[in-house]
Formats: structure tokens, C-alpha cells, sequence
């Protein structure tokens, strides 16, 4: 779950639509992506999607981004020491949670930018590792509860 993985460059190519050499810096989702076609088509996106449209930062207007971002990953050919893994990621850090498991990863990435001083385990950081696994916990139930029915109508 490191950035140099989970961030995704992005190149958006409509002449005539956008204006060119834009570079937006905010946190975003993959899935972000998806309301932005809906809507550039002119038609209405679902609202049962936790995704956040890129489309105003597409079209060079105000967008301040997401504060946090979210990642899972289960186990595959990749992720091997664990069953599931969690990452939640704001501006100035990073935290990545195994379930089941009594580590994981704390990173300030202003001053380990390259993610390399793991701060789990470090005493000055539990309450900024608290906070974060409470945001994670709080998003978790919101995400179940919020997109619960998005496929009702096709069960």
C-alpha cells in the first residue's frame, strides 16, 4: 500500500473540452472517476455511489479533494502474509491495517515521504494512530450502511 503502488496517474484527452497542461492535486479515488462520464454525457450519476465526481477538478474549477482516501485489498498472488489489509491516507499520513493482525504500518509522510519509518509501534504517535483507526472504523460502517442497497434492483 505504498504510494509509489497506489498512486494512479491520470490523463484526461477531450480537445475542445477542457483546457490543457491542468494538474490537479487532491486526494482522490479511483472510483471518483466514474460519476465524471455519467455526467460529461449529461445524464444523472446514482446516488448510492461513495464516489465524489473529479469532473469540477476536470473542468479546472474549485476542487478541494477528499481528506481521506481508501484502499482494501484481500488476500491473492500479492498480499500473502495476510488475510485483508486496509489503507486510509490523508495529505500528511498514512495508516494500513491488517486484520487480525496486532501490527500494521503508521507513516507521517511529511517527514517519510518515502514511507520508510513505520510509526505503529512508536509512543509519540498512538494518538494520531488512534485517530486514524477510529476514522477508518467510523468508514467502514458508513460505506456497509450507505451502499447496502445499490444492487436491490437487480437481486
Amino acid at each position: 500500500m505504498y504510494d509509489i503502488v497506489t498512486c494512479v496517474p491520470l490523463i484526461v484527452w477531450s480537445p475542445g473540452r477542457f483546457e490543457g497542461g491542468g494538474i490537479v492535486d487532491g486526494l482522490c479515488q479511483l472510483m471518483d472517476i466514474g460519476p465524471a462520464i455519467p455526467e460529461m454525457a449529461g445524464a444523472d450519476r446514482p446516488e448510492v455511489l461513495e464516489a465524489e465526481s473529479l469532473l469540477p477538478a476536470i473542468q479546472g474549477e474549485t476542487w478541494g479533494g477528499r481528506d481521506y482516501v481508501f484502499t482494501e485489498q484481500a488476500r491473492d498472488t500479492n498480499l500473502t502474509e495476510t488475510d485483508f489489509e486496509t489503507m486510509l491516507r490523508s495529505r500528511d499520513w498514512k495508516l494500513v491495517h491488517f486484520l487480525g493482525e496486532p501490527h500494521g504500518q503508521l507513516f507521517d509522510l511529511n517527514n517519510d515521504p518515502d514511507e520508510i519509518h513505520n510509526l505503529w509501534d512508536n509512543v509519540a504517535s498512538q494518538d494520531k494512530k488512534r485517530e486514524l483507526l477510529d476514522v477508518l472504523r467510523k468508514w467502514r460502517i458508513r460505506s456497509q450502511y450507505e451502499t447496502s442497497d445499490w444492487t436491490k434492483n437487480w437481486r
